[in-house]
């Protein structure tokens, strides 16, 4: 299974044209590779001006490590590359937002400081959040 079937995504030439224009302002794709092949990968943006999550939000909608490269402190490193990219972006807060079918990283979230946040229903739903500190 490739790295955007285990993220539950479907990445075709379309998704890259329309992503290749990045505002690197408001979002962030972040891809680790091993001998040229993605073996983890993460995407955040910064939640749009009047949006009930507030201004100063930013959402990680993706965060995948391949399943043969688990357990290494990949996705942790990831996380914190995000977290500081939010903090860049003028985001205070980092909500997680991933799509369902994902295997739980409940634990995960719990464990780097994120709470659960069930205030606001969208698809798929924001279901951690946490309040980032200035310049960590």
């Amino acid at each position: 299974m490739d790295l955007a079937d285990q993220a539950g995504f479907q990445i075709n030439a379309q998704w890259f044209r329309a992503h290749l224009g990045v505002n690197a302002e408001t979002e962030a794709y972040l891809v680790a590779t091993l001998d040229d092949a993605p073996i983890a990968g993460a995407m955040l943006h910064l939640v749009p001006a009047g949006h009930p999550s507030g201004p100063r939000a930013a959402r990680l909608t993706a965060l995948v490590v391949d399943e043969d490269h688990r357990g290494g402190r990949l996705g942790l490193a990831l996380l914190g590359y995000c977290e500081q990219r939010a903090r860049d972006m003028g985001a205070d807060t980092l909500e997680i937002c991933l799509p369902t079918g994902q295997h739980s990283l409940d634990g995960f979230w719990d464990h780097h400081g994120y709470e659960r946040h069930a205030a606001y229903r969208h698809h798929p739903p924001t279901l951690w959040a946490k309040t980032l500190a200035a310049g960590r």
